[in-house]
């Protein structure tokens, strides 16, 4: 073979090779795992005052952990997975609207988001069925910061999702805006082979420790505080958490039995807003023959703010009292304003004592992190930009172009050498050939696109739904 036709043949199977070793590279980046997050949507305004009213004279109760925070319902402890822009988000919770002395009954749970660049489906489980309750559409998705989350999406009423309403609206209507989020699962740690440390035991003289204690003070109370009249919101600090429908308190340590507990916890609760400042610190529960009461720390001063009767019972490694009633004591009453009265219902308690190491502590809701609102100025389209470059997005829109133009050049370079072999003789190939113009950036294809996947499978059927904590007339 002569050497110029050689040398262009070399050219061509180095650039081919090229192009397939950058094919391999470029591979799509792996669907990220999504876990813990909260999803707020309060259905439709008229639609929880009609329940409410005085036509329907009805209720709405939440439960699973649901909870109503500024006039919307929170769903919590998202799941799900981020892949080629698309997120597809599960949450757990229930709202439940009754009316019309039961004609109008109806149960929206665990809703889940499949959502991409700034359009996307909202789906609940009504009363059983999965229904795709709304189309979203009007605000970016946003997977900066360790989180994907969506604020304020306008979300428009599908015909399935009208018939949930029997008819009271008509798809096409305005329901309220959704927001979502969900935190990115950041990857394992290596593990170490260091012991753990046991977080609790029970001793032979009744001594405990790592119990935990969950209260939500009352649901109607923190609908006040975040709600239009006192405009505030409350922040757990001191190693409490916040669940949406309850507040966890941590390291609970002393002595318990079934029937007679002492144990101290940590944390604080602290609510603010108009005419409201109120912090709830380091609860105490103590109980003699199941008798018993929850006091704190109120403005420098141990208050008894709750009775109950409970004993705790031994189960799967613990002493639990679950769902417990508590009514406001006559010292509580000013702690709240006058709000309510002595012998009120407040929010059940659940109380959890871990007796071995390996015992499983009940789960808290998940609300994630707080979600990033976004800047006026970003847009769907440089949001997508910015997912493109922040998730590692498909390198082949400019790769695949650039090198497909160094195997034409180089097979171009072949043919020329050819021809010119041909017209001027077998001498004529050991003439040097000027190379080819390299491309510049505006001849690559620039309507190259990232493929998109579909959907992923649908969540399972919604959990069996407990008693409502929440209820409110």
């Amino acid at each position: 073979m002569p050497h110029a036709t050689a040398r262009a043949a070399r050219a061509l199977l180095a650039a081919t090779a090229l192009v397939a070793s950058l094919l391999l590279w470029a591979a799509p980046a792996a669907a990220e795992d999504l876990s813990g997050g909260r999803l707020d949507w309060g259905v439709k305004a008229s639609f929880r005052t009609y329940i409410t009213g005085p036509i329907a004279q009805g209720e709405i109760q939440t439960g699973d952990g649901a909870s109503t925070v500024d006039g919307a319902y929170r769903f919590h402890s998202a799941s799900g997975s981020y892949e080629d822009g698309t997120a597809v988000i599960d949450y757990q919770g229930w709202v439940y609207f009754w009316g019309h002395e039961g004609e109008l009954d109806v149960t929206f749970a665990n809703p889940s988001v499949e959502y991409s660049g700034s359009s996307g489906t909202l789906y609940v489980y009504v009363n059983g069925s999965r229904t795709d309750m709304a189309s979203l559409g009007g605000a970016a998705l946003d997977v900066s910061g360790g989180t994907a989350s969506v604020s304020g999406a306008s979300a428009t009423l599908t015909a399935n999702g009208a018939a949930a309403f029997a008819g009271y609206y008509e798809a096409g209507q305005a329901l309220d805006p959704v927001s979502f989020s969900a935190d990115v699962v950041a990857a394992e740690a290596p593990e170490t082979e260091e012991a753990e440390e046991s977080p609790t035991a029970a001793t032979e003289d009744d001594t405990v420790s790592g119990a935990v204690l969950d209260w939500g003070v009352r649901a109607s109370w923190r609908e006040y505080v975040s709600g239009d009249i006192a405009d505030g919101a409350w922040a757990t600090e001191d190693g409490a958490a916040d669940g949406g429908a309850v507040f966890r308190f941590t390291e609970g340590a002393g002595t318990a039995t079934a029937t007679d507990y002492e144990l101290s916890y940590q944390g604080t609760v602290a609510f603010t807003g108009t005419d409201v400042d109120l912090a709830v610190t380091d609860p105490v529960v103590t109980a003699t023959a199941g008798e018993g009461v929850l006091s704190a720390e109120v403005g420098g001063e141990r208050i008894d703010l709750v009775a109950f009767e409970a004993e705790l019972t031994e189960a799967d490694g613990l002493l639990i009292a679950e769902e417990v009633p508590t009514t406001l004591t006559e010292a509580a009453v000013p702690v709240f304003g006058g709000y309510y009265q002595a012998g009120d219902p407040m929010d059940p308690i659940l109380i959890a004592v871990p007796l071995t190491a390996d015992a499983v502590l009940p789960p808290l809701p998940d609300l994630g992190s707080d979600p990033v609102e976004a800047s006026p100025s970003d847009t769907p389209e440089a949001t997508a930009a910015a997912e493109r470059t922040e998730e590692g997005a498909n390198p082949l829109v400019w790769i695949v172009p650039a090198a497909l133009l160094v195997v034409l050049a180089a097979a171009a370079a072949a043919v020329a050498i050819t021809r010119r072999r041909g017209r001027t003789g077998p001498e004529a190939a050991e003439t040097t050939v000027e190379p080819a113009a390299e491309p510049t950036p505006a001849d690559a294809d620039a309507s190259a696109e990232n493929g998109r996947g579909g959907p992923t499978a649908p969540p399972a059927a919604p959990s069996a739904e407990g008693s409502g904590n929440d209820k409110e007339k």
